[in-house]
């Protein structure tokens, strides 16, 4: 993050559904969330978009088991 500020990270499946969203008050730099197997039921390709702002990044990921 360029500065601290609020920013809400949501995680959706690959059709477009919510998985989760955390709100989190991010600090200026590198910030980082955990998330369990548990909390996001599912396993697979997942998408997260962090909006901060101005700012919005949507990135994929990969859940293994």
């Amino acid at each position: 993050m360029p500065e601290a500020a609020t920013a809400t990270l949501s995680v959706y499946d690959v059709t477009g559904k919510v998985v989760t969203v955390r709100n989190i008050d991010a600090i200026k730099g590198l910030n980082s969330e955990v998330f369990t197997k548990d909390q996001l039921g599912v396993s697979g390709v997942l998408y997260y978009t962090l909006v901060s702002g101005d700012f919005t990044a949507t990135k994929k990921m990969i859940i293994v088991e």
